[in-house]
């Protein structure tokens, strides 16, 4: 069974693929979204707003400026997604 934290990974990584026109197999962790993948930024809009609507997060741009690779924005988006959760949960 896959953990919610793969699920996301899973996620971003598939919608980094779609939006670069990539093989979501040949994206790792460790790639650098601008230098490696070549991701612009309209591309990287466009991520922030995949992000946002699919995954029901939401983002401050000053934050999401400093996401450099894959790993990061998975990470990124797994820490909102639990702060989130909690503050729904205290609601």
């Amino acid at each position: 069974m896959s953990t919610p934290d793969a699920l996301s990974r899973d996620r971003v990584i598939a919608m980094v693929a779609k939006i670069l026109k990539l093989d979501a197999d040949k994206i790792k962790g460790s790639d650098r979204l601008r230098e490696d993948l070549g991701m612009d930024s309209l591309a990287s809009l466009e991520l922030l707003s995949c992000i946002s609507d699919e995954l029901d997060v939401d983002i401050e741009l000053d934050e999401a400026m400093e996401l450099a690779t894959v790993d990061d924005a998975c990470a990124f988006v797994n820490r909102v997604t639990l702060e989130q959760r909690g503050d729904s949960a205290a609601s």
